[in-house]
Formats: structure tokens, sequence, C-alpha cells
């Protein structure tokens, strides 16, 4: 079945989790995305865990299937600025100039801050733009510092809004309405700014600070937050005065159900010293995969928590595919997520091969 984005040429000159992300995309629906990475490889490529027993990056994998590697040290330069002046869309993080200067298509810069702003020069982090944006304020004990997420994901986003902007361009070029070289550029910080909580915004109104409240209490809705079963973990997001009472029947609780003061989100959080030690040991006596079934049908909106050991036998997403393989060159398959957008008519790939550094180099060496 045709992809997409067959067709279309995209190269990364930076190799950041961003630049990767986003290309990882424009790889899945069919477009030929090619990693021009120094003799070194891709930073990626150490970004740990590795696999068991070898130098291989697992998140390197998971950021790279189905996409060629050259090594640029190895091309002429002639060769190099062929191959980028070519591409429909270069990805870079802002360095690399002398190379993003051969674009004569779309060229898309994905950095921490962006071009000039406050922060435009601050050496960026995850950690740094979920503090800045506000996130982190209301996570965690009241004592002690916030919880701190680990992980990409600010860096994801920031790939995911990048290839939204990046697509548009490029079917700009593609339908005519763009004739001229187009620069774009993502701020992973505005990026993940969807995520700023509107304590945030109102503080910025109104002057008035917010306060951390605890572990799973987050201002003004309650009961909202993980919350360990029987059996597991579920997540617990109760809002309408129909979901509460719902709630309330299902946890074998209805002495709290039509308490006038617990009808609304804010009531019930200042009453929590009264209800969570009620939920809490209500929860016991459940497995989470049980109470998620019977909250469906009662439409209740609890989400199953999976630990590790869970995740990848969740029937959801056996049944949706959200995680497939990424292969290695030596043929060992490491569990990675799939594509998390789908479009019907034309799938994306699930999954493929990663490509050892440099394989393809000699199939780009251009004659002058």
């Amino acid at each position: 079945m045709a992809k997409a984005l067959e067709g279309l040429s995209v190269v990364d000159i930076s190799g950041s989790v961003s630049t990767e992300y986003c290309s990882k995309i424009f790889s899945d629906y069919g477009a030929e995305v090619i990693n021009l990475e120094p003799e070194s490889g891709f930073e990626t490529r150490k970004i740990p865990p590795f696999i068991s027993g070898k130098n291989d990056s697992a998140m390197h994998a998971y950021l790279n299937t189905n996409k060629l590697s050259i090594i640029r040290d190895k091309l002429e330069e002639e060769s190099i600025k062929e191959l980028v002046s070519n591409a429909d869309l270069v990805l870079s993080d802002g360095e690399n100039s002398e190379l993003s200067a051969y674009s004569e298509g779309v060229l898309s810069e994905i950095s921490w801050y962006g071009k000039g702003g406050d922060y435009e020069n601050f050496v960026g982090t995850d950690a740094q733009c979920f503090a800045l944006n506000g996130m982190l304020r209301g996570l965690g004990s009241i004592e002690g510092p916030p919880i701190i997420p680990t992980g990409y994901q600010a860096q994801i986003l920031g790939g995911m809004a990048a290839f939204a902007g990046s697509l548009g361009q490029v079917l700009g070029f593609e339908l005519g309405n763009n004739k001229n070289p187009t620069l774009l550029e993502t701020s992973i910080f505005e990026a993940c700014l969807c995520l700023t909580e509107v304590g945030a915004v109102s503080f910025f109104n109104t002057g008035l600070e917010g306060r951390r409240l605890g572990v799973n209490r987050f201002a003004p809705t309650y009961p909202l937050g993980v919350f360990p079963c029987k059996e597991g973990w579920i997540g617990l997001t109760v809002l309408t005065p129909s979901q509460w009472h719902a709630f309330c029947k299902l946890l074998n609780m209805e002495q709290f159900a039509f308490v006038p003061e617990y009808q609304t989100s804010l009531g019930r959080l200042q009453a929590i010293e009264t209800i969570e030690p009620v939920i809490q040991e209500s929860l016991l006596t459940f497995s989470s995969k049980d109470l998620f079934y019977k909250a469906q049908e009662q439409k209740i909106p609890l989400a199953r928590v999976p630990t590790m050991e869970e995740l990848l036998n969740v029937d959801q997403f056996l049944e949706r595919e959200a995680f497939t393989s990424a292969i290695l060159p030596d043929e060992t398959r490491l569990t990675v997520p799939s594509v998390p957008f789908r479009l019907m008519d034309t799938p994306p790939s699930l999954g493929g091969n990663v490509a050892e550094l440099g394989e393809h180099t000699e199939n780009f060496t251009y004659d002058k």
C-alpha cells in the first residue's frame, strides 16, 4: 500500500532527539530520510540505555527505523551540497550552519528556545522546559522539591510540533505556493507550553500564587491522580456530579455520593482528608483491570496505569499495535513504541531496520 509521504526526501544534519523524532514521522509515512552523521555518529547513538552486551542505543534505535545513514566526513563537499540542496526538507538544531546554508527547500530548525528571545543562549534540558512553563510547580509533596519528569518528553513534543509545521511548508512547495528557500523555527520550550497548567496563566493575570497541595492533588479537580489497587494501579479523573455519583457506587462509598459539599471538584478537594482514606481503602479491594472495565460500563473516566512488566500485554495496546520492533544490524529485535497517530488509507510503517553508522555512505557519492 502506498505511503502518504512517499517521494519526499528529508535530510537530518543534526541528529538531536527532536530532529530525529520529527524525521521519524516522515520516515514512518514513507519519506526517504537520510541521517548525515559525523564520523562519531549522531549524539543519540550515545544515549543510554544500551542493548545488553552491545553499544547500540535503544533510544537511537527507536528514533531511527527505516532511515539511511551517511558519514558526511567521507563525502566530497560537492556531494554533500547536492544531497542537502536536493532535499525537500532539511532538519537542523540551529548548529551546522555551513551545511544548512546548502538548503534550497525547507530548512526546519528545532532548538531549545528559538532565536531572538530572552532564553536564546540558554543550554536547554527537558526538566528546564517543564520548570519554566510552570508544570513542575504543582508536582510532588508539599515539603521538598517538586517531582521532575525524566526522559525526553519535551524534545519529543518539539519534534512533533516541528513535524506539523514542516509538513505544511513542504506541501506548500509541492503545490507551488512558495518557490523560495524557507526557514521554519521551532522552539522546544514553546511547544511544551501546551502542557502549561492553568495556574501559571492565572498567576500571570492575577498575581495570585498557587500552592503545591501534595501528591495526587491538583486544584481544582478531585479525585485526580494515580492510585494503587489490590493488583496494579489506576488513574482517576472524576469531574461532573454524575461521574461522582457513579464513582461512589463503583467503590461502595455511597455515603459520600450526594453530600451537597461534594457535588463539585473543589468541594471534594476541600474535604480531601475525609474522602481520600476511604477511596484508598476501597481501591485496594479491586484489581486495576477489573475496575477499569467496570468504570467503562458506567462511563467513568478511569485508566489502567500498567507497570513496565504489564505494558506490552495490555489488550488495547495489542489491538492498536502500539508497540513494534526496531531491528538492529545484527537482527536483534527491540520492542519500541509505534507511531502514535495513523492514517487509515495510507498507513505508516510500524518498526523497521536501524542502519549501522555510515551504512549507506557509498550510495551517495555524486559525480562532480
